[in-house]
């Protein structure tokens, strides 16, 4: 019945996003009216405001760090931090050492790729974030070198032992965006100082005032810095495939701590295609713009809240801004590195796995076509290098 109520709910809010559709011509009056390039862009909303999140759409996509990469090499000195989502905090003396190092040495990052909640944080694009920075930071003064900060909440496998503990510890996470947004107002120091950063984030942790369906907020990361500090922070989608959510499984078990195997759930785009028609109209070119009080920004809500957030909710609730880099077909995933396997970890990993899958664990090796948890940790090591983004329909 829980489940049944679910889907209702949600079936009835996607009825009411169908109101909100814009045309072609009004995306592309936008974009000719008000959009400029990105890194201006960025750069510009660096001097008005102290902390840009970007929403990079997919963990894996390669395009956001290629974009983030570039500006951070021609505009160095509009940036004093680079908060990481993803990486705890816990790692942060790695971090610095290898910032620190006189000698650029990848392996003092290994614990940080290592320190995440699941087999490893396998994505080259973070680890090409942290080789650019370092190389950036070789041209800058001391006092003006750009720091990487972890925010995330650090979890310590050694004190799991089971499913049952996994499970524990996942529900310590309901304070996990409230968690990050402290880490990052204490390194901001309170938006006191004038100190500007990036905050590098996946979809719902950059909402800046997304609603359930009984009114009240979401209280995502974006959401604490938008309501209890305005005007100090500025929240970016990089535009890619959407989620969208079709239903939502309530009580079901050995769930991931990222939660898309709770849903049914497919990747869509934005307004019926209709936000690239207007890119694809403008040549494709890279472009960014405001998202209040236009089409893009009136565009029905759709993401991560659907299940449950409140009729009537439009883009603009989530974001202020968007920035356009290649249309849909030409985006990418990410290459996979292997440099964080070291001998030890791949024997942390036989722990994870058997914890992770608890007693679902033979189902788990099937589904991957193989018939050891070792045999998986070899097939999971291997590098995968960048390939299209296959999402795009």
């Amino acid at each position: 019945m829980k489940n049944l109520l679910t889907f209702c709910v949600a079936a009835l809010m996607l009825v009411g996003y169908q109101i909100f559709a814009g045309n072609v011509d009004d995306y592309y009056k936008v974009i000719t009216e008000k959009g400029v390039d990105p890194k201006i862009f960025v750069r510009e909303k660096l001097e008005l405001y102290d902390l840009i999140l970007f929403d990079d759409a997919l963990h894996s996509a390669a395009e956001p760090f290629d974009f983030y990469r570039d500006y951070l090499e021609t505009y160095p000195e509009t940036v004093d931090y680079v908060f990481l989502e993803v990486v705890p905090i816990n790692v942060q003396p790695e971090i610095d050492s290898f910032l620190n190092h006189e000698e650029m040495d990848i392996r003092i990052l290994q614990k940080v790729f290592q320190a995440d909640f699941g087999y490893g944080w396998m994505y080259q694009t973070y680890l090409d974030l942290f080789t650019t920075i370092w190389q950036i930071n070789r041209e800058l003064p001391e006092g003006e070198k750009i720091r990487i900060i972890g925010v995330d909440q650090p979890v310590y496998w050694e004190g799991l032992h089971n499913r049952e503990d996994y499970n524990l510890f996942q529900k310590s996470l309901t304070g996990r965006d409230y968690f990050m947004y402290k880490i990052i107002m204490e390194n901001l120091k309170g938006f006191k100082e004038g100190l500007k950063g990036l905050y590098l984030t996946n979809t719902r942790h950059a909402y800046k005032g997304i609603k359930n369906a009984s009114g009240n907020f979401y209280w995502n990361t974006g959401t604490f810095f938008h309501q209890w500090h305005p005007g100090k922070t500025y929240s970016v989608r990089i535009h890619n495939v959407s989620l969208y959510i079709e239903m939502v499984y309530e009580n079901k078990e050995n769930t991931s701590t990222e939660g898309l195997d709770r849903m049914e759930y497919k990747w869509v785009r934005m307004d019926d295609g209709k936000w690239d028609e207007a890119f694809a109209r403008n040549n494709n070119l890279p472009v960014a713009f405001d998202m209040e009080g236009n089409a893009f920004g009136q565009t029905a809500y759709i993401g991560n809240h659907m299940a449950d957030a409140q009729t009537g909710q439009i883009m603009y609730d989530a974001y202020d801004g968007l920035i356009f880099l290649a249309p849909l077909e030409e985006l990418h995933f990410s290459a996979r590195t292997d440099f964080y396997f070291t001998k030890q970890f791949r024997e942390e990993l036989r722990h994870r796995v058997e914890i992770i899958n608890g007693y679902r664990l033979p189902e788990f090796l099937q589904k991957q076509d193989c018939a050891t948890v070792d045999e998986f940790i070899e097939k999971l090591s291997e590098p995968v290098p960048r390939s299209k983004n296959t999402l795009v329909k």
